[in-house]
């Protein structure tokens, strides 16, 4: 995850999930959509930040729990910046 402060008081939001590191679009549109929805509930907070966030190899084998609990804790550490 990529971040930096912005001067406006949104919080802009950009997906990476490149075909190399998810072969299957359904995977890709499901993990997307499971990092859309963890940053709307989380947007308060991180309310001033441009964040993009990038994918690794094998992330698609992650259950949604897991994942999900991942993507949050990462919206915490990024909060612990500021």
């Amino acid at each position: 995850m990529l971040f930096r402060p912005n001067e406006i008081t949104q919080t802009r939001l950009g997906l990476v999930v490149p075909k190399r590191t998810v072969n299957k679009a359904v995977s890709r549109n499901r993990i997307k959509r499971i990092v859309r929805e963890s940053f709307r509930l989380n947007a308060n907070p991180l309310s001033g930040f441009d964040i993009i966030f990038m994918t690794r190899h094998h992330i698609d084998q992650c259950d949604k729990k897991i994942l999900r609990k991942g993507i949050d804790e990462s919206w915490k550490k990024l909060l612990s910046f500021r």
